[in-house]
């Protein structure tokens, strides 16, 4: 892989999940062609990249990842304009209602997910579904957390309309978005962390095994299991899907929020901001094609209030 495509992907990157924020994105009527201007700019990052200044540079791949991300969704909106109302990214595995304690609710929730319902009817079915989380009657409760994160999740459905450009795009340009916990995450990222990664879509024009990373530290709130609190250090990273036995090339490692925050560009207010939280409102524990419901409840006020559907692998 080289250096060139590897920071042409770098700010395409979908942050937010673990409430990584994505870089702002600039907005332009004008048109042009998304490749010259990944040429151009590519050249820049390329030069900065052989200097020594290393704000420099950083100034220069978030400018360039936001002007690349931004010609690619213009460039396909102009082709496409129904992929910006996309909040649907996947639909419901075939092994969905495996399990014998299936409610109406949680049907229900499937059949919104699988129709790619409107906004309002999804939440409406995750406002009846959430009471019902088996989390609420476990009797162990950090065990049961513990022991329904661990594995991969994919992504289903997001709530807010700028999380990520990618996800945006329509199939087949669109990538597949996963999250990593316990063992699995442990083995790919490393002990008490937590990874997510994209796949595929516009993606595969780096290999056909080729993932972003991103991954940092999680620690289960006391007294509340289901909050994660998402700690430092920060990783982004270039790999393959997991399993693989590359190693994967680390391009950013922040040590704390505010510092990758600012390598985000974000705001003074959102640097100061606490560590992000991320609960988990409903969890199964009934292997694949178990549902969660997650949001993030602290943090970088740009994300806090996100919310997410990921059924288990």
């Amino acid at each position: 892989m080289t250096t060139l495509s590897i920071i042409a992907t770098l700010l395409l990157f979908d942050y937010s999940a673990f409430g990584f924020q994505s870089p702002p994105r600039s907005t332009t009527g004008n048109r042009f062609h998304p490749y010259a201007a990944a040429l151009k700019l590519s050249q820049d990052a390329e030069a900065a990249s052989e200097n020594n200044n290393d704000d420099a540079f950083l100034s220069r791949r978030r400018l360039f990842g936001q002007t690349i991300s931004s010609a690619v969704t213009a460039s396909l909106v102009f082709t496409n304009p129904s992929i910006s109302s996309a909040k649907v990214v996947a639909t419901p595995s075939a092994d969905s209602g495996i399990t014998s304690e299936s409610t109406p609710e949680r049907d229900a929730l499937l059949q919104a997910l699988a129709n790619k319902s409107s906004n309002e009817v999804i939440l409406q079915a995750i406002d009846r579904l959430v009471p019902l989380s088996p989390l609420n009657d476990s009797t162990d409760k950090a065990a049961y957390a513990s022991a329904a994160l661990d594995g991969e999740w994919k992504l289903m459905w997001y709530n807010t309309s700028n999380f990520s450009p990618l996800l945006k795009l329509p199939s087949p340009f669109r990538p597949d978005s996963y999250q990593y916990f316990g063992s699995i995450a442990e083995r790919e990222v490393g002990e008490g962390r937590v990874a997510q990664g994209l796949v595929g879509g516009v993606l595969s024009a780096l290999g056909p095994k080729a993932e972003l990373w991103l991954s940092s530290g999680a620690v289960a709130q006391e007294g509340h299991p289901s909050t994660l609190g998402i700690f430092p250090p920060f990783r982004f990273q270039v790999g393959e899907t997991p399993g693989s036995t590359e190693s994967k090339q680390t391009i950013v490692e922040a040590d704390s929020d505010a510092e990758f925050r600012k390598v985000n560009s974000r705001s003074t207010e959102a640097q100061l901001a606490p560590k992000n939280e991320y609960e988990q409102l409903y969890v199964e524990n009934f292997g694949s094609g178990s549902l969660r419901v997650s949001k993030i409840t602290s943090g970088d006020p740009v994300i806090v209030g996100e919310i997410f559907i990921h059924q288990k692998l």
